[in-house]
């Protein structure tokens, strides 16, 4: 270990059987060499070793007393062999003469499950596949056993690890490393929970060793993992355009094969993931595979419905060979249709029925419209997205029907609403109380804190000095009605204790109107106080400030009902205020 070669030379010289002797640690004076970065003293080790350590007869088992052998298949306490340290430092060289004396050193594992064969996967450490894959071919005893290994170019189940080097290079992007075990047709390239180094080149995105493993062995495009994936379906979940296009050049054939266990095929993780561009490119290279559904006989459309890829739906409603998804049903009879209005998605909704083939009025397996799915989400009831998608079908359906479904829902809506309000009705009295008392707080302490003070003249005296104003005066009159208007709010929540319902619905109604006007004449009496003091000097910053604080109590409305007034616009006739009141109402 410190370097001092001539005196190592001449002690195993003297005493050949040091060679094979451990210290405290387990390891020999070759691992020693080795761990040390001294490759030099360990070349000339092996030589020695290899001279003075083989018995005359050229015996091949320690059992039968080959030392040379006993000295390279020692380990030291972490379960390395001399190999796992010579690889692992990448002294690829040194290597051979090892392997040629006992082929199984690069299959042996260590106390972590790793074999030599496998950290040269790990590192990329494809000259070592070079120079020792043609020793442990000679020394392959052939086809292994179900659930066993011969050689290191098979997978290694020892002590539970299952990867075979194979994968681990394809995992880490060895493409060298992969290249040189695919010249040999016995390597394993299974993984764990049975996934396969395909499986793990798509899924780290290598394209170079996904385009060789299909050209060498297209077979593992077929094999699923234990969860029943597929390659494919990793490279379309990841959107990796490149990876799928190669598989499609391939192996185009796995474009209609599934999930094992969901069914999920490559255009459905497409469309539930709404990449267009990788569905484009499958319907290209197997247009028929756009009609392949899921175990519960959703297609492509259902999915995007059912994770909202408004741009997948509109891909497929702009693409004619497409449009028979429209009317495929799944396992329960549901239309896309049906699926959209189950979600409430106003804006698919509209994609749907814009479509001039859509059929809106068809019932699913169970008797049930697509208003009705709309009408049965009652947790959806107070949302705008609700609201819309409602209308929009509401007015798709005859006359007759509409009335008959929008006087249910407002009954059930309005039940609901009253079944809510006394639960709400605690938070809300609390949230308002509080504001109320503080706006009350602020107004009540300007008014005795008046803008410029009190008049000193003889004839004026005990009076504002801007009394005469007429922006003073308005000061004076909001401040007031904010304080009373705010004083009124504090002394109804007093009342609101009551379990009378109806007096609870007058009073958040009563109390909404009181706040507002309250916060406005506030504002607006700030900007006056503002405005009498600053005036006479800086004209211009007083006049800013007024504005701002008048335009602030509109643009607060504004900005509360901006959610509805986009619903007017988009709705524009269909729009019904009925329905709206309801979202408000509680």
């Amino acid at each position: 270990m410190l370097g001092h070669d001539k005196f190592a030379d001449k002690v195993w010289t003297k005493f050949p059987s040091l060679l094979s002797d451990t210290n405290k640690d387990w390891e020999t004076p070759l691992m020693a060499a080795l761990m040390a970065d001294n490759v030099t003293l360990a070349s000339q080790m092996l030589t020695a070793a290899s001279t003075l350590l083989e018995p005359a007869d050229n015996t091949s088992d320690v059992e039968r007393g080959n030392p040379f052998k006993e000295m390279l298949l020692k380990v030291d306490k972490r379960g390395d062999n001399a190999l796992h340290h010579a690889i692992r430092r990448g002294f690829v060289d040194i290597t051979v003469r090892p392997l040629n004396t006992e082929p199984t050193l690069a299959e042996k594992p260590n106390n972590v499950a790793e074999s030599p064969m496998q950290i040269a996967a790990r590192e990329g450490r494809s000259e070592f596949v070079k120079k020792s894959v043609k020793i442990i071919k000679s020394a392959d005893p052939g086809p292994a056993p179900a659930g066993h290994s011969h050689s290191a170019l098979h997978v290694d189940v020892k002590m539970g690890h299952p990867e075979s080097p194979m994968y681990i290079a394809a995992r880490k992007g060895h493409f060298d490393f992969v290249k040189e075990l695919l010249k040999t047709e016995k390597s394993a390239d299974s993984g764990p929970a049975g996934y396969s180094a395909l499986h793990v080149a798509v899924e780290m995105g290598h394209t170079d060793i996904t385009k060789l493993l299909l050209k060498e062995r297209p077979h593992l495009a077929h094999n699923a993992s234990n969860d029943g994936s597929m390659p494919l379906e990793f490279a379309v979940a990841n959107n990796n355009l490149g990876i799928v296009k190669e598989f499609l050049k391939y192996v185009p054939h796995v474009a209609y094969l599934g999930n094992k266990k969901t069914g999920l095929t490559p255009f459905l993780v497409a469309a539930m993931n709404g990449f267009v561009p990788i569905a484009e490119e499958i319907i290209r290279a197997c247009p028929d595979s756009a009609y392949t559904t899921s175990q519960s006989w959703e297609n492509g459309l259902h999915q995007a419905i059912k994770h909202e890829r408004q741009n997948f739906v509109e891909f497929i409603l702009r693409t004619p060979q497409l449009h028979r998804l429209i009317y495929q049903v799944d396992k329960e009879g549901n239309l896309p249709i049906h699926s959209a209005a189950a979600a409430c998605n106003p804006d698919i909704l509209r994609s749907l029925l814009s479509h001039k083939e859509q059929d809106y009025s068809a019932p699913n397996g169970k008797g049930f419209h697509a208003v009705d799915h709309v009408i049965s989400k009652k947790k959806l009831w107070k949302t705008l997205k609700w609201n819309e998608s409602f209308t929009l079908l509401s007015n798709v359906i005859p006359s007759g029907w509409n009335d008959k479904a929008v006087d249910k829902t407002e009954k059930q809506t309005k039940k609901q609403s009253f079944a809510e309000v006394k639960s709400l009705t605690t938070k809300y009295i609390t949230n308002t109380s509080v504001v109320a008392a503080l706006l009350a707080t602020i107004t009540f302490a300007a008014a005795f804190t008046l803008p410029g003070g009190l008049s000193n003249d003889a004839s004026d005296t005990g009076l504002p000095i801007f009394a005469r104003k007429a922006v003073f005066q308005v000061f004076l009159i909001s401040d007031t009605i904010a304080m009373c208007f705010s004083l009124a709010v504090v002394f109804l929540s007093i009342l609101a204790t009551w379990e009378d319902l109806d007096f609870l619905l007058n009073y958040r109604k009563t109390s909404r109107v009181l706040m507002w006007c309250a916060y406005g004449t506030t504002s607006v009496a700030f900007g006056t106080g503002l405005f009498t003091v600053l005036a006479p000097k800086i004209l211009w910053l007083a006049i800013l400030i007024l504005v701002l604080c008048s335009i602030l109590p509109f643009l607060s409305i504004i900005i509360d009902e901006w959610p509805e007034i986009l619903l007017r616009c988009r709705l524009r006739r269909q729009f019904r205020q009925d329905l709206a009141r309801n979202i408000y109402s509680i």
